[in-house]
């Protein structure tokens, strides 16, 4: 009962904010020649090339005057090209079926992104950081805050069962904008994110670039078009290919704290809507009904539960006590996989020298605390004891890296000879 009065809430929520603002009610500030609120209210009906004419006329209004005023009329400029290119946006709208919506807190959004594991792992901290990690779980991107409080794009690598290396990702960015929500495809190479900058069009637009393996770069990103970015904040872009399916969330029309999440079908390649008809464009920009998205005698609804059921049944399939990498293409998770029982040996070592490290490391973290909390006395005992564990520390992480090489190479040159 407390669901369907809370769906019936926010159903309420977003008729009334639409219906707030009337075609009509901008009409009739536009005769009165009130132009800027004119604007404002078209470009949120997604009247676009009507804003862009009322922008217009108000800087035509301006430039007329007897004494002309020309920095008015070029703070206006900027509003009325954003009108115009979205104008643009809007007549290109994606034909992009849709299958499922999903209001949510946007607090734990990434709880309805339906994955198989091919697509790598999320972690959602809070409403605006996410943590993904690929499928190899060697690689982490997240979006993290600078000095000047923006969000930037970082990478980490897991070396000797730690994460490290960071750094932030080469991507052209404007330096008064953030860019978060980062999701890599399995190439390692394509990488969806949201930006508030490079020409966003409301908030947070949804961008896709691609790696430069040549000079460690990523070229120009290039900004998706309707109706994936609106007017409002879009974001956390995620695409599963092998199950054919694909996540965005968005907060258009929708309360402070609430986010719906859009599941649809990607597009091998860019399809146009190709309808002449504004509304039908604007509805579909809108995501005003996910029904209107379908193609006819295609049960989505039956489609989206056997996907949903495939990948459940794929995650239940694969026992995984761990993620361990022997080469580029195999991947193994359980003991049972090794068919080297010198390397099986190998890597339950390894196991052993991780437990030690892991001892040694809380041990060190806890002589280190009651050093920079003691007095000259207590520091001065603990001195040779710290740098003690600490070099045996090192020791240890050089003995464990080695013994995870040579139970690569062992079982690497074990399934040379099967062949």
């Amino acid at each position: 009962m407390k669901q369907v009065l809370l769906f019936v809430t926010l159903l309420l929520y977003c008729i009334v904010s639409i219906q707030a603002q009337t075609l009509e009610d901008a009409d009739l500030l536009f005769s009165k020649k009130k132009y800027m609120e004119a604007a404002d209210m078209y470009y949120h009906l997604y009247q676009f090339n009507k804003a862009a004419k009322a922008y217009q006329m108000q800087i035509d209004l301006l430039m007329k005057a007897k004494k002309p005023q020309v920095q008015a009329a070029d703070s206006i400029k900027p509003l009325l090209l954003q009108a115009e290119k979205v104008a643009r946006m809007l007549s290109r709208c994606e034909d992009i079926q849709i299958i499922d919506s999903v209001i949510v807190d946007k607090k734990n959004f990434l709880k309805t992104y339906f994955t198989g594991e091919e697509t790598g792992t999320f972690k959602q901290v809070d409403s605006t950081t996410v943590i993904y990690e690929n499928q190899l779980q060697d690689r982490r991107f997240f979006g993290k805050k600078d000095e000047n409080g923006f969000f930037r794009l970082y990478s980490q690598s897991k070396i000797q069962n730690r994460w490290t290396d960071e750094k932030a990702l080469n991507i052209p960015a404007d330096s008064v904008a953030s860019d978060n929500f980062p999701f890599v495809m399995p190439d390692g190479l394509t990488i969806y994110y949201a930006s508030t900058g490079n020409g966003s069009i409301g908030g947070y637009d949804l961008f896709v670039s691609r790696y430069n393996l040549n000079n460690d770069t990523y070229l120009a990103p290039n900004q998706m078009g309707m109706p994936f970015n609106s007017i409002y904040n879009d974001y956390m872009l995620v695409i599963d290919e092998v199950n054919d399916i694909g996540y965005f969330a968005s907060d258009r029309f929708q309360p402070e704290d609430k986010a719906v999440i859009y599941t649809f079908i990607p597009n091998n390649e860019f399809k146009s809507l190709d309808n002449e008809d504004e509304q039908v464009l604007i509805d579909r920009a809108k995501i005003t009904s996910i029904k209107d998205t379908w193609l006819q005698n295609v049960n989505y609804q039956s489609k989206l539960r056997k996907i949903k059921a495939d990948i459940a049944k794929e995650q239940y399939k694969v026992k995984k006590d761990f993620t361990f990498v022997i080469n580029d293409s195999i991947v193994y998770y359980t003991l049972t996989d090794f068919e080297s029982d010198a390397a099986k040996k190998s890597y339950l070592q390894s196991k052993d020298l991780e437990e030690k490290i892991k001892t040694l490391e809380n041990q060190l973290d806890s002589q280190r605390k009651t050093f920079a909390e003691g007095n000259s006395a207590k520091k001065q005992s603990l001195r040779s004891p710290i740098l003690t564990n600490e070099q045996q520390l090192e020791t240890l992480y050089q003995t464990y890296n080695k013994t995870l090489v040579d139970t690569r190479n062992i079982e690497i040159k074990y399934l040379r000879t099967k062949k």
